[in-house]
């Protein structure tokens, strides 16, 4: 088969799967050179991965399942994305060793406890506090750590942005289409003010002056039947 110049088919002949042109012949020898001077062998790096991955599988994703468990008790919220909680529990295991022993402890503590502040008691006592709060500012902000090594775990999916995503979307979102914040707002679920009847006019604060009885030259009120001795 004959080709142009420019090492493509010419545009009059079918392309056939099994043909190549000059320019994709040289192109893969040149792969495979790259490939047998780096010693690289189909699957020789992927098996042990693989394998690696296929034995922490059921420990891993049963400690994630416990983490997600734990979140939900922390927070009061059942319905957190099972994927934001894997990260989480990744990337604060990452920051701390001891970090994986510790959410197993609290995931024990909340199997038994009836609200969020029940856990926190109940991590307070067993000294695990602050790593429980951890847990509730990673869903809350989306970032595991405040310092620059921190590592954003979720961000339209944080919890902070619950409570006004009836109103409003995370930053950058649009939560719908053009000039959408012409629209009228929900509503709020409180009731309209109540006019009620005018009171009594407001004082200036400054008290008002009362009649004060005529007095004598001595300084005596008039008709106070008092008499003095001639």
């Amino acid at each position: 088969m004959r080709h142009d110049e420019t090492g493509q088919r010419p545009t009059c002949c079918p392309a056939h799967p099994a043909l190549l042109t000059r320019r994709e012949a040289l192109a893969l020898a040149a792969a495979g050179t790259a490939l047998a001077a780096s010693g690289w062998q189909p699957g020789a790096s992927a098996a042990p991965a693989a394998a690696a991955t296929a034995a922490a599988g059921p420990a891993l994703a049963g400690a994630q399942a416990a983490f997600l468990a734990l979140s939900q008790r922390l927070t009061g919220h059942d319905d957190l994305d099972a994927e934001t909680a894997a990260r989480i529990h990744q990337a604060m295991a990452g920051r701390s060793a001891d970090f994986p022993g510790q959410s197993e402890h609290l995931a024990r503590l909340a199997q038994d406890a009836a609200s969020p502040e029940a856990v926190l008691e109940s991590a307070a006592a067993a000294g695990l506090r602050e790593t429980a709060l951890a847990i509730v500012a990673a869903w809350y902000t989306g970032t595991v750590g405040s310092d620059s090594s921190g590592t954003v775990v979720a961000y339209r999916n944080a919890l902070m942005y619950r409570p006004v995503s009836d109103a409003m979307s995370a930053p950058t979102y649009c939560p719908a289409g053009p000039a959408w914040w012409t629209r009228e707002p929900p509503p709020t679920g409180v009731s309209a003010p109540v006019e009620r009847p005018a009171g009594h006019a407001p004082t200036t604060g400054t008290p008002e002056e009362k009649e004060r009885p005529e007095t004598t030259p001595h300084g005596e009120p008039q008709g106070s039947g008092h008499v003095r001795a001639s």
